[in-house]
């Protein structure tokens, strides 16, 4: 074959465009020795985008980071009905023979995933293990079905969106199928090959594109005839005389211009006559020509010269030549002549095609590709059914082909399972060979290159085209879309550098900073100690790591803490960590961990004003109350602690010599102020159906604080010591505190006694005191004010606030939790110095939040994006938000269990040790500390209303608790309803006539000589009179109080025994004893 011709017959003959077709060619054994080892896989679990979708110009980057020598670079889709799987990876060329300079594994580990992480930002890898890549290679193998794609793709940018590989997923959804590219980086020297390749082909394709012919006639006749005849003569003298003397100075510009014009005619005749032949021959011929040139030339500078020359020459001299010059000419000329010229030009299309398509396509993509990567690329395709098979193969095509550009079109071919090509796809290696047929002559290496096949002089070739890196991203990227088996997840970006400076002691590790999703191991984020008393606040859904976040916060400070939590027994887990840790499950008497908490009770260094103005604000807070209500029961309380000997101006208490001393009960409670609103209402003058309305309206609301549980923690005479609780770690879990508004106002009534203590504290020691109280749903108390709210809620939540304000100075560090930060009151977001938000999906909430940590617009929606652990961190010294991976350093879920049993231990060790302070009714009779079993005997009797009363009276008659078999002397007769007739029978005596009255009745005597056999007569009275008022229903008012009184003066004591013995005796006694008798009773 002509080479001139070679490359136009061999790029036209498309039985040479597909190597897998081409009859001459002879595959290699592929008998490789493949091991897991020489495979590594990663799967893609989630990618990270900014802007619109996951850009290929990233995948780009990481392509180009894979120009390895030794290595393959895999791409994997599997797909089937629960999704499709997407991997990257490299295995082991056993093809070229080059060994990689490291192992498979480092180059995975140490360039592939990093590289995606790098460039997909917070997108989330696997490394596949060998089992599961086992399982993968294995689905891969017993596939039924298997196609290869050979061929060019082309790229359409304007239509980018539309050749995702999410289309093909989308396609394919619900089918069993694999996708797989393995693509083998060509050397900077193989592409220089290449492109030394091309330049030949270019160079022989340019000749054969155009041809031009020429062809022409000429025919010419002239006769020239002449005669001369010349005669000269000349006479010459001369005489030459020269002196010259100069001198020249010069100073000048030179400018000259030059035009020529030109025009030539000629015109010439020639006749011939011969006698000879008797031809004449003649010929005419006129030629004009013209022509114009201009030239211009200035030249500017500045001479200065001075010569002088001074001499002289003379010359004498005499010439004479004689002679005569003469002459005669004739000349006749004829000419004629005739010229013809023709030109052809002659264009070959398929030369001129491929040279545009080289200058237009190939070239470009090689000087692409020279920068970026050029890989060697085969596309496999594999499923368990022919028809699932053709839809792929067509679906990819469709894709993957471009508008332009397809010289060399994708096109599929089918892999026999017993082909050399299919075992090296199992192998995952491109299928090689070599070309032994001559048909396309020596130089068929050059002209393939241009078909993007890369084949050596010796005619060795890899099935496969090469394709620049831009081309393998778009055939080997990843979704523009979710798609089932890949989440995508638009990342924006946060802070990095924040300028604090924390001491060693004092940092509290928090987690790790997050860059565009990525956890930066080596960046941890710290709390300063130092600024806790600044309060922290810290918000995100249920779920989202709201309570890890603040148990990290717990554990690093190594403070004493004080929990308050509404509606979880999430941080009862960390008992694990602190065994001394106390639970107390209010509302939950049977847990064995009980609280006691009576909201009257205050300290030493409080003025009773105060108290009640913080009562009032916690019941305000927590009800919804009519305009008089509150007033009405601050009046009421007020008159409470008169009733108890208080003077409330001067903060005395009259009747107790020490109020605040142990066992000492000097404070109302409860059920004291429930009895006196009756009494108050009827001092305001309201009519009689406004009355009713107030004194139902806050009973209704308090009555059920007396009930149970609720009534034995709140409705108590003493409270747990909150100051020796701030030297504790504790937990108050309100869980079983159903009621919303009763679960605020227990969240009130703590929180009072929690400032007071801590201030009390300041007071004794002169100095802050480290204490940190975390609140949990803070919103329940701290509700933002809203239109249309009541009003005296409004001022309950602004005591509190500005209570938390105040609580500062005194050292203590307030951490507010809450879910929804739209429902706080604005001041606890503005006042808060540490924020920590985690995921939050309500746009009201991220605008409340947001704004006061300075997020914009696409910060405050990624909030809804924020994985679980993850929280944008906002503190002192933060010029911008950071995105943290918070560390987990306790368990939350139900992995570890601590039931209540567990709890016990350490609250009942506290009551042990406080057992003077008679926190729990009744240990303060005790002469030494109670065993837990003795304990739990207590509290047993304090479940029991009447039992618990007759107790403590019996401990205040004899200063000691009651035998066991006394204790059951006193339970019969509780229950005994004898005692009530009796008393019914003596306060109904009548005097006779004589003054005298006979009330002796048999049965009533002995039903008091039984029972003075088990008491003392001193007991029997108050046995009496309460059986009596059970009776009766009589409520124990001031009236109660004043009797109990009456009854325990000596004179009173002597006066109704005495009775008691003469009724008992069947004496008679005169009607004036029996009316003071019964006045008394």
């Amino acid at each position: 074959m002509d080479k001139n011709l070679f490359e136009n017959e061999i790029l036209t003959d498309k039985d040479n465009y597909y190597l897998t077709s081409n009859d001459t060619k002879v595959l290699n054994k592929a008998e490789y020795e493949f091991d897991l080892s020489d495979i590594a896989l990663y799967r893609m679990e989630e990618v990270s985008f900014e802007d619109q979708s996951p850009r290929k110009e990233a995948l780009e980057n990481v392509l180009s980071t894979m120009k390895i020598d030794g290595i393959n670079f895999i791409y994997l889709l599997l797909g089937d009905e629960n999704g499709v799987n997407f991997y990257y990876g490299i295995s082991r060329n056993f093809v070229l023979g080059k060994e990689p300079e490291l192992s498979i594994m480092d180059i995975g580990e140490k360039i592939l995933e990093p590289s995606i992480k790098g460039n997909f930002r917070g997108s989330r890898t696997r490394k596949v293990e060998n089992e599961e890549r086992r399982k993968v290679l294995d689905e891969i193998y017993n596939m039924k079905e298997f196609s290869m794609l050979e061929g060019v793709p082309g790229y359409t940018k304007e239509d980018e969106k539309f050749q995702g590989v999410d289309r093909l997923a989308d396609v394919m959804i619900g089918d069993k199928f694999g996708f797989m590219i393995i693509a083998i980086p060509a050397s900077y020297d193989d592409i220089k090959e290449i492109e030394k390749n091309l330049y030949d082909v270019y160079s022989r394709l340019v000749p054969l594109a155009k041809e031009s012919v020429q062809s022409g006639t000429n025919s010419s006749k002239s006769v020239s005839e002449g005669t001369s005849d010349s005669v000269s003569s000349s006479v010459s003298e001369n005489y030459s005389k020269s002196k010259q003397e100069s001198v020249n100075i010069s100073d000048g510009t030179n400018r000259n211009d030059t035009k020529t014009e030109g025009t030539t005619t000629s015109k010439s005749t020639s006749k011939n006559n011969s006698s000879a032949d008797g031809h004449n021959t003649s010929s005419n011929g006129t030629s004009t020509s013209g022509g114009e040139s201009h030239s211009k030339a200035v030249a500017t500078g500045v001479n200065h010269s001075e010569s002088k020359t001074t001499g002289g020459s003379e010359t004498n001299g005499t010439s004479k030549t004689n002679g005569t010059n003469k002459g005669k000419s004739t000349q006749k000329t004829n000419g004629e002549g005739i010229s013809e010229t023709k030109s052809h030009e002659f264009i070959d299309k398929k030369s001129q095609d491929w040279i545009k398509y080289l200058d237009d396509v190939i070239l470009p993509r090689l000087d692409y590709g020279m920068g970026k990567g050029i890989f060697i690329t085969t596309s496999f395709l594999f499923s368990d059914s022919k028809p699932v098979l053709k839809k792929l193969e067509n679906t990819a095509i469709s894709l993957y082909s471009g508008e332009t550009g397809n010289k060399v079109p994708l096109r599929a071919f089918s892999v026999d399972r017993n082909s050399e090509i299919f075992k090296s796809l199992k192998c995952f290696q491109l299928p090689c060979g070599r070309i032994n047929s001559k048909k396309n002559g020596e130089h068929e290496n050059v002209s393939r290159s241009a078909l993007s096949q890369y084949m050596k002089k010796d005619k060795s070739f890899v099935i496969g085209n090469w394709i620049t890196t831009n081309e393998l991203a778009m055939i080997a990227g990843l979704p523009q879309k979710e798609v089932v088996g890949l989440a995508l997840r638009e990342e924006v970006e946060f802070g990095l550098n924040h300028q604090v400076e924390i001491t060693d002691e004092n940092k509290i590790l928090l987690g790790d900073l997050v860059q565009s999703g990525n956890v930066l191991k080596t960046s941890p984020i710290y709390l300063d100690k130092e600024s806790l008393d600044k309060h922290i606040f810290v918000s995100g859904v249920t779920g989202s790591g709201k309570t890890t976040t603040c148990q990290n916060i717990l554990c690093g400070c190594d403070l004493p803490f004080l929990v308050i939590e509404p509606a979880k027994t999430e941080y009862r887990i960390m008992k694990e960590q602190y065994s001394d840790l106390m639970v107390f499950t209010l509302g939950n008497e049977n847990a064995g961990t009980p609280f006691r908490l009576n909201p009257f009770e205050f300290f030493p260094h409080e003025s009773i004003t105060s108290r009640v103005d913080m009562i009032k604000a916690s019941i305000e807070a927590a009800f919804d109350m009519e305009a008089a209500i509150p007033q009405i029961i601050e009046s009421a309380i007020y008159a409470c602690y008169e009733d108890y000997g208080w003077n409330i101006s001067k903060n005395e208490n009259t009747r107790f010599e020490d109020p605040f001393a142990d066992g000492v009960y000097a404070f109302p409670t409860l059920e004291d102020l429930i009895n006196k609103v009756p009494e108050m209402v009827d001092e305001q003058g309201f009519d009689v159906r406004l009355k009713n309305d107030y004194i139902g309206s806050i009973k209704a609301r308090l009555m059920g604080l007396l009930m149970g549980s609720k009534g034995m923690m709140l409705n108590t005479k003493r409270s747990i010591d909150f100051k020796e609780l701030l030297e504790r770690k504790v937990v108050l879990e309100l869980e079983e505190i159903r009621n919303g508004s009763e679960k605020s106002l227990i969240m009130g009534f703590v929180l009072t006694n929690l400032l007071q203590a801590i201030k009390g504290k300041y007071i004794e020691t002169g100095k802050a005191y480290n204490h940190i109280t975390l609140v949990e749903e803070a919103h329940r108390l701290l509700s933002k004010y809203s239109p249309g709210d009541s009003m005296n809620m409004k001022q309950g939540v602004e005591t509190f606030t500005d209570m938390l304000a105040e609580i500062r100075k005194y050292g203590e560090c307030l951490v507010i939790v809450d879910q929804i930060p739209n429902k706080l009151t604005p001041e606890i977001l503005k006042n808060t110095n540490t924020k920590i938000v985690h995921k939050l999906f309500a746009s009201d909430d991220k605008d409340a939040i947001g704004n006061t940590i300075v997020l914009d617009k696409d910060q405050k929606e990624f909030l809804s994006n924020l994985e679980t652990g993850r929280a944008i961190v906002f503190s002192q010294g933060y010029n911008k938000a950071l995105q943290v991976q918070i560390r987990r350093m306790t368990e939350t879920d139900a992995k570890i269990k601590i039931v209540d049993n567990d709890l016990r231990d350490s609250v009942y060790d506290y009551y042990i040790k406080n057992y003077k302070k008679g926190i729990i009714i009744n240990t303060q009779f005790l002469d030494k500390e109670p065993t837990f079993e003795g304990l739990q005997k207590i509290l047993d009797i304090s479940k029991e209303k009447e039992l618990c009363e007759a107790v403590y009276e019996y401990g205040c008659m004899y200063k000691k608790l009651p035998s066991d078999d006394m204790l059951n002397n006193i339970k019969n007769a509780i229950t005994d309803k004898r005692l009530e007739q009796v008393y019914s029978e003596i306060s109904n005596a009548k005097s006779t006539k004589n003054d005298a009255v006979e009330i002796c009745k048999e049965e009533q005597i002995e039903i008091l000589k039984e029972y003075m056999n088990r008491f003392d007569k001193e007991y029997l009275v108050y046995l009496l009179t309460a059986a009596h008022c059970r009776s009766k229903e009589i409520r124990k008012t001031d009236a109660w109080i004043e009797a109990k009184k009456e009854l325990g003066s000596d004179a009173k004591k002597k006066k109704i025994l005495a009775y008691i013995n003469k009724y008992i005796s069947d004496e008679k006694m005169s009607l004036e004893e029996v009316r003071r008798f019964r006045n008394i009773l």
